[in-house]
């Protein structure tokens, strides 16, 4: 039987150990024949068969007190006959230890050179010359182990990542707790088992006070580790069967289920936060307001935004009525006097009224210099002052506007492709458009894109969907449906801010992307941390396996330009080439190829 016929790819490093040494030990009669590993300059064996020496599998000696030393580095052969011949295997401390007649050792080396151990046979009696004929088995049998082992490495190096990444799609990086994709995910469920079995629960929103100032005074470093400290203190203060997250900045949130007063445990919160923190040289005392909202059996809006903005306002409430305290969402509670709340009403009227408008930022090809599409990003400017989208976006979502957004922004970006299309002459320039995680898990979302694309007669590929990477954790079969559907519209889609969340190669392979946008985060030292350099050409090489285009967003210099054209980067996107500007300042001019 050939050796290729006993090893198979995926079999285990172990397992294609035992086979190799029991196909040498009956094939070609040494006294030991072991694989060993080489592991922190120690010869450990993995298997053995020993008739003479006292070797056993798990056993280990110095690297410097082995033969193998010599064979590796080439100073003396893989194959003796007779090892007391060679003046380099004679004279060795382990010569004088053990009768040695015959030697075998053969490196097991993975595809880029590394050494991982050896194929290792003795005998005490010298063998005839006849054993060199064996090399060519050795040699195949040594090739097929590294490949062997080097795929589980692989292998296990893959199911570390994707434990790594799908630890930090879940939790808060500076606190080790729940991020807000865990707690949303876990209000969900409770507010199904609510529904279905009648089971309470209940949201508290804590909201530092004042920590703004902890940052402006001390810095953010002492802020991080304020947070850090005070996440401590409220772990400590629930349930183990509790949910706390970090929401965002100085925002947290637990989640209660069952028979827990709330109350209660708002009061064990703000008891835990108001003993000083020790930060430095320096005690810094803060409080919280807590709002709580229970979910009521009998309430119509049921949602996971429906509770976090009934918390949201009972959280507000607390801090107009002086902060350090909790206050419990009551139906008649008017909007508190925070800026974000009031804004919740007037944006949907902005959705109303068409007032919401679409700025389009240019997405270069690097090698030309061309134009190829123009992402259009939503801008709102409410009386008199501008609202950023880090503002209103998340008070779309929590308000349940998200849909209505969506559609805005697609009929804003499709009229105007329109319009360049019939200005420019051709059909080759692309608008994309940014949909939340929750709408890519529509199935309504591929017909409102249909009827839009009709609506403005838009052709193939003219409008490309951004999505981010944790639209693929709220409901995977069905944003994969949506995004074929979406696909079959010649609709081009793109994985926004990759990197940031988590997705596994699995999840991208059964997403029809056409591209991805590469984090601003990943480029932003580029040109002068070498670090960020490599990091971003592992990404690049990734898109280019996947055979995806790769943009890199927030490019702002050109010494960043000139990086990444030395790492292979083709597509960029950042103020550099021009900053998000209404469609009247859109300077068209180029060549436009999507």
């Amino acid at each position: 039987m050939s050796p290729s016929a006993i090893l198979l790819p995926l079999m285990g490093f172990d397992e294609a150990c035992r086979l190799v040494v029991d196909h040498l030990k009956r094939e070609v009669p040494l006294a030991f024949w072991a694989v060993s590993r080489y592991e922190d300059d120690q010869q450990i064996y993995v298997c053995v068969e020993d008739d003479a020496y006292g070797k056993a599998a798990g056993g280990s000696q110095p690297w410097s007190d082995s033969f193998c030393q010599y064979m590796v580095t080439s100073a003396a052969p893989q194959i003796a006959p007779d090892a007391m011949a060679v003046p380099e295997y004679a004279t060795t401390s382990v010569a004088r230890d053990m009768t040695i007649g015959a030697y075998v050792g053969v490196p097991i080396r993975g595809a880029d050179g590394t050494l991982y151990g050896t194929i290792c046979g003795l005998d005490p009696r010298v063998a005839s010359q006849r054993l060199t004929e064996q090399a060519p088995l050795l040699h195949l049998f040594a090739t097929l182990l590294g490949q062997i082992l080097q795929a589980e490495n692989l292998r296990a190096e893959a199911v570390d990542r994707e434990a790594k990444l799908h630890w930090s799609a879940f939790h808060d990086h500076l606190t080790g707790l729940p991020n807000r994709a865990m707690f949303f995910d876990h209000v969900e469920h409770a507010l199904e088992l609510g529904a279905r079995d009648g089971r309470s629960a209940a949201v508290l929103l804590i909201d530092l006070d004042e920590f703004k100032a902890v940052n402006d005074t001390l810095g953010h470093a002492s802020g991080d580790e304020v947070l850090a400290l005070a996440a401590h203190r409220l772990q400590r203060a629930v349930r183990p069967g509790d949910t706390l997250a970090r929401l965002s900045g100085d925002e947290f949130a637990v989640l209660l289920e069952g028979t827990s007063d709330p109350a209660l445990v708002a009061t064990r919160l703000l008891d835990a936060l108001a003993k000083p923190f020790l930060v430095g040289q320096r005690c810094i005392t803060i409080s919280a307001s807590i709002g709580v909202a229970e979910l009521a059996q009998d309430e119509k809006e049921t949602g996971v935004e429906a509770i976090l903005a009934h918390a949201d306002i009972a959280m507000y409430t607390a801090k107009r009525a002086g902060r350090g305290r909790y206050a419990v969402y009551d139906p008649l509670m008017s909007l508190p006097g925070s800026r974000t709340l009031k804004l919740r009403e007037p944006l949907r009227q902005a959705l109303a009224l068409g007032d919401i408008e679409a700025y389009y930022q240019p997405i270069v090809d690097l090698g030309s210099g061309a134009t190829i599409a123009f992402e259009a990003l939503a801008r709102w400017r409410h009386d008199g002052r501008d609202v950023g989208p880090d503002v209103f976006i998340p008070i779309a979502t929590r308000s349940g506007l998200i849909p209505a957004l969506t559609d805005h922004m697609l009929d804003l970006a499709c009229a105007q492709a329109a319009e360049w299309s019939t200005e420019l002459g051709h059909r080759d320039l692309r608008v994309s458009v940014n949909v939340s995680p929750h709408s890519i898990s529509d199935p309504s979302l591929p017909d409102r894109v249909a009827h839009c694309l009709n609506r403005h007669d838009l052709g193939p590929g003219q409008l490309a969907l951004e999505i981010t990477e944790d639209a693929l954790l709220h409901n995977l079969p069905t944003a994969i449906t949506v995004a074929r559907r979406l696909r079959e519209l010649d609709v081009v889609l793109s994985l926004d801010d990759f990197g940031t969340g988590y997705s596994s190669l699995l999840h991208l392979r059964q997403i029809p992307l056409h591209s991805i946008k590469i984090d601003r985060g990943f480029a932003g030292d580029i040109d002068t941390n070498p670090d960020t350099e490599q990091f971003l050409r592992a990404l690049l090489a990734l898109g280019r396996d996947l055979k995806l285009r790769v943009v890199v967003e927030g490019v702002e210099r050109r010494t960043q330009v000139e990086v990444l054209h030395r790492i292979g980067a083709t597509h960029a996107q950042g103020y550099l080439f021009g900053r998000p500007v209404p469609p009247q300042d859109v300077k068209l001019q180029g060549t436009y190829r999507a």
